[in-house]
């Protein structure tokens, strides 16, 4: 995949304040698509891959079938998807691994967590 076309997927059903996290990935020079349903994101992935994919929101329910459809939807093991959880409400818990995620964030996430969060993906693709 050429860099130039990647792009950071968000998913994002929440209702809560969104302005943080999307003012930090402005400043990180990336495309990024925010799809506010499932569909539209799988939409999307299946125009073209994205490297990382950002899960913000109430996903707990159906994550498995979530993740998976995404992960079939993209044909790539290098994608990585992380979740967001809100400090005050901890959620994903120990089920990282068998939901297929790569990882949990809590918000408010810095830029600095962002930028390594970013850079990982880009290798992980990169190297893969």
């Amino acid at each position: 995949m050429k860099f130039s076309q990647a792009y950071i997927l968000v998913l994002d059903s929440s209702r809560r304040d969104t302005q943080a996290i999307y003012t930090l990935l402005k400043q990180l020079r990336c495309p990024v698509f925010v799809a506010e349903t499932i569909d539209q994101a799988v939409a999307k992935a299946k125009q073209c891959s994205p490297y990382l994919v950002i899960l913000r929101g109430d996903y707990q329910e159906g994550a498995p079938g979530l993740i998976e459809q995404l992960r079939q939807t993209m044909q790539a093991a290098e994608v990585t998807i992380v979740a967001l959880t809100e400090s005050s409400k901890p959620s994903w818990g120990d089920h990282i691994e068998q939901l297929g995620l790569d990882g949990v964030f809590v918000e408010p996430l810095n830029g600095d967590v962002l930028n390594l969060l970013v850079d990982s993906a880009m290798a992980k693709q990169a190297y893969a």
